[in-house]
Formats: C-alpha cells, sequence, structure tokens
C-alpha cells in the first residue's frame, strides 16, 4: 500500500500538471489570433474564447463546490449565486461571438478575476488553505490568462 504521503505528493503533482497544461489551448488561441490564422475554421478569438468559457465555468464550479462544502458559512449563498451569475456572463459572452469579440474577452477577464477573488474570500474566511501550493498555483494560471485575454483583446 502507498502511503497517504505518497498519494497526496502524486496527486499534488497531478493537480499542478493539468492545471498548468491547462494553459496550453489558451496559449494556442493566442498564437492563432495573433497570426490571424484558423484551426479547423475558427479564428484565434473564437478558439481563445470559447475555451476561455469552458475553464471559467470549471472554476465557477469549483467556486460552487466550496460553497456546498461551507454551507454554513455567511458567504456560501453570495458565492452559490455568484457561481451562476458568472456561468451565464460566459455563456453571454459566447453568445455575442465574433462581432463584439472585445467585449466578450472583458467579461471573461473580469470574471477570472472575480471568481478567483471569490475563492480567495471564502478560503480566507475559512482559514483553509487547501493542498499545499493550490491557491499560489491558482494565481499564477489566473494572473496569466487575465494577460492572455488583455493581449488577445489588442491584437
Amino acid at each position: 500500500m502507498k502511503s497517504d504521503f505518497l498519494v497526496s505528493t502524486h496527486t499534488r503533482n497531478t493537480m499542478a500538471k493539468l492545471g498548468y497544461m491547462g494553459l496550453v489551448p489558451f496559449l494556442f488561441g493566442l498564437l492563432l489570433s495573433l497570426t490571424g490564422s484558423r484551426f479547423i475554421g475558427h479564428s484565434g478569438e473564437e478558439f481563445f474564447i470559447t475555451y476561455s468559457v469552458v475553464i471559467l465555468s470549471f472554476l465557477s464550479g469549483i467556486l460552487w463546490g466550496n460553497s456546498i462544502e461551507n454551507f454554513e458559512s455567511r458567504l456560501s449563498n453570495k458565492s452559490l449565486i455568484f457561481s451562476n451569475l458568472v456561468v451565464l456572463s460566459a455563456w453571454l459572452s459566447v453568445l455575442l461571438g465574433e462581432q463584439n469579440e472585445s467585449v466578450s474577452l472583458l467579461i471573461l477577464l473580469i470574471g477570472y478575476i472575480t471568481v478567483w477573488r471569490a475563492e480567495k474570500s471564502m478560503r480566507l474566511e475559512h482559514q483553509s488553505t487547501g493542498p499545499e501550493g493550490y491557491f499560489d498555483m491558482r494565481t499564477r494560471l489566473t494572473s496569466s490568462v487575465v494577460l492572455m485575454h488583455g493581449i488577445v483583446m489588442l491584437t
């Protein structure tokens, strides 16, 4: 049997690898956007936005899960509602389509920042650090994603 330390280390490594590998489609969309190229018939902006919506929705689901896990928290109800508003905003960004790419990207950029802040607030309220290194990784990933959104907006 593996020790708990080895299992948690393995899981932490998997979490980090998956987190950073999640940047690859963003970088690919950014590259397509910068070069004016298309992939399977989609522009770099469309590729970037649709992937961003998926990831932002995933992060909103994590916020939902944190709210359920800490159901007695004063922030729980607000976080449940907020997580749904973020997903609906992300969906709106898709509906805006190519005609309003800058607005779509701005909505998503704001979504990433606000979900990060909401998760930080939940963690501070519950004095929860989560797995070692998780929130530092989330901060680096969110910063990278926000920066890429800004670059795509400027192209």
